[in-house]
């Protein structure tokens, strides 16, 4: 991206505060209020129909592209922009953190509103799937119906593989990168 490409970065925060939507974990607990951390990359069009999810590696952030200029670019900024792979004209481009991330979205440093204090030791164990469920959660409040790609390397094709598993209905097309279905 060029300086000029640089305005179209906005980086957000989604909170869930609302009692009922507090997230259903893996574990059977419910967990909550959640942050989530995340920057968007063009525009949404008016049918809600050009919406692609890009999903970060265990050590990535919401930072996905930027200006090349900056000192910190962006994780896949060769890949997300004007006329590049993932097309920044032509979709709109949503990148969050993960739960459980240091970037922004809760997770151990953030404060308990039980406690007052940093989650620490006492934040829950998150799998993909809380992930997902999470980002299922930033996506309704988005108000898209239906996501155009799912994209992700690593952990974030494992996200993406739980996507397509878990919401078929809105996930058209899913590009897995370097992942596995599995950890062990």
């Amino acid at each position: 991206m060029n300086t000029d490409e640089s305005s179209i970065i906005k980086p957000k925060l989604f909170s869930c505060q609302e009692s009922q939507t507090r997230l259903a974990l893996d574990n059977g607990s419910l967990f909550g209020p959640i942050e989530i951390a995340y920057e968007t990359y063009g525009e949404l069009n008016a049918q809600k129909n050009n919406a692609i999810l890009v999903l970060h590696a265990f050590t990535g952030s919401a930072h996905a592209a930027g200006n090349p200029s900056e000192d910190s670019p962006g994780w896949w900024s060769h890949m997300i922009g004007p006329g590049l792979a993932i097309d920044t004209t032509r979709f709109f481009v949503i990148c969050p953190n993960v739960l459980g991330s240091c970037y922004g979205t809760t997770g151990p440093s953030s404060i308990n509103p039980e406690t007052g204090k940093a989650y620490g030791l006492d934040f829950p164990v998150i799998t993909i799937n809380d992930m997902v469920r999470a980002q299922h959660l930033l996506i309704e409040h988005l108000q898209i119906p239906a996501l155009h790609a799912v994209i992700g390397g690593s952990m974030g094709g494992m996200q993406a593989l739980s996507w397509a598993l878990n919401y078929p209905e809105m996930v058209k097309s899913a590009v897995i990168l370097a992942s596995t279905a599995r950890s062990t």
